[in-house]
């Protein structure tokens, strides 16, 4: 653009520049006429100021300047439009800096702090805090004495590295266990491991009242059912009985069949069963029907867990897709094996679904026969059919699904005839016993061992051709034996062997017949278990304690009895301590006897003639002379004192039937009289009216007090040489 030059003098006309720009050293100054324009520092103003570097001086106006919307003054800046813009600017001030009402800190906070408002329109830097949680790094930290809550909301569940606690609490007395995939779950205190003992004992369970008690449980995802052998006892009367039950779940909820009971009385009452679904648990409930009982529990669990494995007689089979073309679930050869008796679950795809039933089969040798038995189910029809026979040589268990891609788990218990005598902590083989048609021994045990055992027992008679397998129960009390049998599958028709038990000398013995005649060889094989008495003290029935007992507060009770009509209660202290008694008394002519010696604090009334065989001493007090003196019977009921001055005694608390005994001596000038009133301010009656004491120095007079009731009579004994 064209620079015009300024000529002449610097006359106002002469400035008019008519279009023409004006610059002072290039762009020191430089006026854009053509655009309305000034700018220094540069030659090219974009603006009507426009200033390249930096402006120092002072805003004229002593309350403010406005530069188009902006207000400037007393160190605040304030837009009448409302918003101030700084675009990608910083913005630094060497105080605070406070925006809409809002102070923000003049110096930064440490690493992971957040920006925190006091209410009041400070802002600081602290700890994230969430409510009164304060989070500092990798710690989440809580008011002090406050507790730190977790909590989901609908079925979520609480994780900790890698731990899925339970949604809600256990029973009583229960602790947390894993089940060796992240999964956490309550069970009983003690109790074997609840998911990986998949036929096993657990271990009892004692002190069951009356309310629900959980006495075995696993984990939903790990099992879809279990059964159980169970015996209880009643430790109030001591009696037991032994049961089956089976349980499984369709993750929701839970149902259990009870079967196979036996009893040790029958006209008492046992424990009642329960189940359900708790903290991805199925449970088993027990509930007492008195006030304690005790249990001990043997199981067999099956699920998505459980694998296809044998071990000697045991084995379990696993079939993942069941749909309803029948197929092969087992097969083991019909020469080598007699019977064999199956637990099984079948599940549904969706889980809706769950299935118990129970199989017993038997083989002649050229054909198979079969009973089912104990169907448990969540739902309203079973999902699997069941069927025997023999092909190739083989029997054959054949299963069927009511419903396609079903998971069958079973557990078997496979015998022949010739199996050899085996023991176990929890399961006998009974090796092959021949049996004729009257009784005979086929097992022992002994009540210090065991008092229930489950057995599975085949039996053959080659002459007839006969075959049979059955379940057999038999229960002891230490005094006496209970069998049961049943159910039973045959070639015959019938059961082909009877059982009977006896007991003697501490031995449960079980006896078995054939209704096939002799030569009949019989196998079995036995799960067992013990439920000795829980020693357990109960609160509000007749018990029977035997052994000693140990009590660290007190003993409220209207009466203590011996057992017998003739037996002693001996009350014992150790060391140096006593027999404290508040009050002794017999309420009929029996004889209270007391070998060591007795003190008696309190009044001791006797309504018959008491013997002392090494006499009795009395307790003696000495009483302090003054002008009065107050004789307590309470304290004692014999009194010394050396009188120093003439003294007025007042007798209090002494009883109707009491007496009094006070032993006045003289002092070493003597001449000290006495006068004997009582807490009813009525003075004691003495003979004629005198109660003189003797006057010598250190004379020894005895006054002898008693209460008829009416009147304090009193007696004096003076001047003991």
């Amino acid at each position: 653009m064209a620079i015009g030059r300024i000529s002449g003098s610097v006359l106002k006309s002469n400035l008019t520049r008519n279009g023409v720009d004006l610059a002072f050293e290039t762009n020191l100054l430089y006026l854009d006429v053509t655009n309305s324009r000034v700018g220094i520092g540069t030659s090219e103003p974009t603006t009507t100021l426009h200033v390249n570097g930096t402006i120092t001086g002072t805003l004229a106006g002593t309350t403010g300047s406005t530069i188009g919307n902006l207000t400037l003054a007393n160190g605040s800046i304030t837009d009448s439009s409302g918003a101030i813009s700084f675009g990608d600017e910083n913005l630094t001030t060497t105080g605070t800096l406070t925006a809409s009402g809002i102070t923000f800190p003049s110096s930064d906070g440490s690493t992971g702090q957040v920006l925190t408002t006091n209410g009041s329109g400070t802002l600081s830097f602290s700890d994230l805090s969430v409510g009164d949680l304060s989070i500092v790094g990798s710690t989440i930290s809580s008011p002090s004495d406050a507790d730190l809550t977790l909590t989901t909301a609908g079925t979520g569940t609480v994780v900790i590295n890698g731990l899925s606690f339970p949604t809600g609490d256990g029973s009583a007395n229960q602790v947390l266990a894993t089940n060796g995939s992240g999964q956490l779950s309550f069970v009983n205190s003690g109790t074997a491991s609840t998911d990986t003992d998949e036929a096993g004992a657990g271990e009892g369970t004692t002190d069951i009242a009356g309310s629900q008690s959980v006495i075995n449980s696993f984990n939903i995802s790990t099992y879809d059912a279990a059964f159980y052998y169970v015996v209880s006892r009643d430790e109030v009367n001591q009696e037991l009985d032994m049961k089956r039950h089976s349980l499984t779940h369709n993750d929701s909820s839970a149902v259990v069949n009870s079967f196979h009971v036996v009893e040790s009385d029958e006209n008492n009452s046992y424990l009642t069963v329960d189940a359900d679904v708790s903290s991805n648990l199925a449970r088993l409930i027990a509930t007492g029907q008195s006030v304690s009982n005790s249990v001990s529990l043997y199981r067999v669990v099956l699920g998505p867990s459980t694998t296809a494995s044998s071990d000697g007689n045991t084995a379990f089979i696993v079939n993942t897709d069941v749909d309803s073309a029948v197929e092969n679930l087992d097969t083991w050869s019909a020469s080598t094996y007699r019977g064999a008796h199956y637990q099984i679950n079948a599940t549904n795809t969706a889980k809706t679904e769950s299935t118990n039933i129970e199989a017993l089969v038997v083989t002649d040798g050229t054909s198979a026969f079969i009973t089912t038995f104990g169907e448990t189910s969540t739902g309203n029809h079973p999902l699997i059919s069941l069927t025997a026979d023999v092909s190739g040589g083989d029997v054959r268990l054949r299963v069927g699904g009511n419903e396609p891609n079903l998971r069958v788990v079973a557990y078997r218990v496979l015998l022949g005839d010739s199996e050899s005598d085996s023991a176990g902590s929890s399961v006998n083989v009974v090796g092959a016993t021949t049996v004729s048609s009257s009784a005979t021994a086929l097992d022992t045990m002994s009540s210090d061992d065991y008092n229930a055992a489950w057995y599975v027992v085949v039996g053959h008679n080659s002459s007839e051709g006969a075959s049979s397998i059955q379940l057999v129960n038999m229960l002891n009390d230490g005094t006496d034996a209970f069998v049961s049998q049943g159910p039973y599958v045959s070639s015959k028709g019938t059961s082909q062997l009877s059982f009977t038990g006896t007991f003697s000398g501490g031995t449960a013995t079980l006896n078995c017949a054939s209704t096939s005649g002799g030569s009949t060889t019989v196998n079995a094989y036995r799960v067992h278990l013990a439920r000795s008495a829980a020693n357990t003290v109960t609160t509000n029935t007749t018990q029977t304690i035997s052994g000693s007992k140990t009590f660290t507060s007190a003993i409220l009770a209207d009466t203590i009895r011996s057992p017998g009509s003739n037996a002693d209660i001996l009350l014992d202290p150790q060391g140096t301590g006593s027999v404290v008694l508040n009050r002794l008394k017999s309420d009929d002519s029996s004889v209270i006897q007391i070998n060591d010696g007795i003190e008696v604090d309190g009044p001791s009334q006797h309504n018959s003639t008491v013997t002392f065989n090494a006499g009795f001493n009395e307790r003696v007090n000495a009483l302090t002379s003054s002008s009065t003196i107050t004789v307590n019977c309470a304290t004692a009921r014999v009194h010394t004192v050396t009188l120093g001055t003439n003294t007025e005694f007042n007798i209090t608390n002494l009883p109707t039937g009491g007496t009094c005994t006070i032993i006045i001596t003289q002092d070493g000038a003597g001449s000290k009289t006495a006068t004997f009133g009582t807490d009813g301010s009525a003075a004691v009656k003495f003979p004629s009216g005198s109660s003189v004491l003797s006057t010598g120095a250190n004379d020894i007079d005895v006054v002898s007090i008693f209460n008829d009731g009416t009147n304090f009579l009193g007696n004096i004994a003076r001047n003991y040489a």
